[in-house]
């Protein structure tokens, strides 16, 4: 075979395992996303108020932000194959038990499953991006995967739902491990961790542990990566996990396809920004936290605006807040890049790992925040728009923050 057949044949195959990653990441985000959209039903189903209903978001962002440094260490270790089969199976034994689930503690061990699994997915996909891919085409591709597999929320916004209410719980959620299982079996057939002809790329020499987190831990570029993934994912994860749905239809009263319809803007929105991102980030790699910066300034912006607007709003009126959502999260995946660049190749998956701590471990506060705000202003579980407003505006003090990380974070590697 010529060098450029070759190499044609390598970016044939690097393209159709990139597509099965990002399928697998796909079903990852509608099992991980589900659960958002199905609040309501859970309250009913388990006699929960909204402190404990924000639980179930805690335990599965705590358990995902968690895993994800054990996750990368692993996935440094057995590659990404591995990890991707690992991590779909145990989502698809979380989805199967909250179906069965009758009680709280047994589907509050459903969601610990749930955030174990998913915790191995992404940063196999980011993984297999930097072993099959030239360097130049890393952002844009980890871009698109990001982007791609975020459509999973949309799966849970409108067949998830619309199969939750028409044929029930136990229905709904077997079905998306059903599905869960289905990737797996996509990903055996397909999936290799590295080139033939370069198979250190995705299993180097071994390292230890300590070694590896030290080369992440002590990259300050990294750490703006870890705050930039904090600022525009934390109002993103609190909104569609658990409380963006409460909101548009208790705090706004919406009906479920305007909800539907809102959910599906979004998603549409950051695929279409996500190559634009990719591309911005390659071309320009030292303004990235500048990106990050304009993101969160624009989050920030339609937040205020849709918080202090005292009247209910229509769909139409609150489309910018899922565009702005969008941005936040087409721009979370900067982070990834900024890490990447700052660590050797053998500690790209714990860098990885470590970058979503920042996203997950913040919109885990924002959830838990949100619910403690709401029972104690509406101890009888009855929530007024006012109370959601209030609720809401107080994920401002967790935005400010990992700013202000991400400000310093960045200076510091500048000089």
């Amino acid at each position: 075979m010529t060098p450029l057949r070759s190499a044609r044949s390598r970016l044939s195959r690097a393209h159709l395992i990139w597509a099965v990653g990002v399928f697998a990441y796909l079903c990852a985000v509608s099992g991980r996303a589900a659960f958002g959209v199905a609040g309501v039903e859970a309250s009913e189903r388990f006699g929960v108020d909204g402190a404990v209903l924000s639980l179930f978001g805690v335990v599965q962002l705590g358990t995902y932000a968690a895993a994800q440094i054990p996750a990368g260490l692993l996935l440094d270790r057995i590659g990404p194959r591995r990890m991707l089969v690992l991590g779909a199976v145990t989502m698809a034994a979380g989805q199967l038990l909250l179906a069965l689930a009758a009680d709280v503690p047994v589907a509050l061990l459903a969601r610990l499953l749930t955030g174990v699994g998913d915790a191995a997915t992404l940063i196999s996909v980011v993984r297999l991006i930097a072993s099959w891919f030239p360097t130049g085409q890393v952002p844009v591709f980890t871009q698109l995967a990001t982007m791609i597999g975020q459509f999973g929320q949309a799966v849970a916004a409108a067949p998830f739902l619309a199969l939750l209410l028409a044929r029930g719980w136990t229905t709904a959620w077997s079905s998306l491990a059903f599905l869960l299982l289905f990737s797996v079996l996509l990903v055996v057939t397909v999936v290799r961790d590295a080139p033939p002809e370069d198979p250190d790329a995705a299993v180097p020499p071994p390292a230890r542990a300590g070694e590896l987190l030290r080369a992440v831990f002590t990259s300050r570029q990294a750490w703006s990566g870890f705050f930039l993934h904090a600022l525009t994912l934390t109002t993103v994860n609190a909104f569609l996990f658990l409380w963006g749905v409460p909101f548009l239809t208790e705090g706004h009263g919406l009906t479920a396809p305007e909800v539907g319809a809102l959910l599906t803007l979004n998603v549409v929105v950051m695929v279409a920004l996500g190559p634009v991102i990719g591309l911005l980030t390659g071309k320009f790699p030292q303004h990235r936290v500048l990106l990050g910066g304009i993101a969160g300034l624009v989050l920030a912006i339609a937040w205020t605006a849709v918080l202090l607007t005292p009247f209910p709003l229509t769909a139409w009126q609150l489309a910018p807040l899922m565009v702005a959502l969008a941005v936040g999260s087409a721009t979370c995946s900067v982070g990834f890049d900024l890490a990447r660049t700052a660590v050797p190749p053998r500690a790209i998956g714990t860098a990885t790992g470590m970058v979503n701590i920042g996203g997950y471990s913040t919109s885990l506060l924002a959830v838990l925040l949100i619910g403690v705000v709401l029972d104690v202003l509406a101890p009888d579980g009855v929530a007024t728009l006012l109370d959601y407003r209030i609720a809401f505006a107080s994920m401002g003090v967790l935005m400010a923050a990992v700013a202000l990380g991400m400000v310093l974070t960045g200076r510091q590697r500048r000089r």
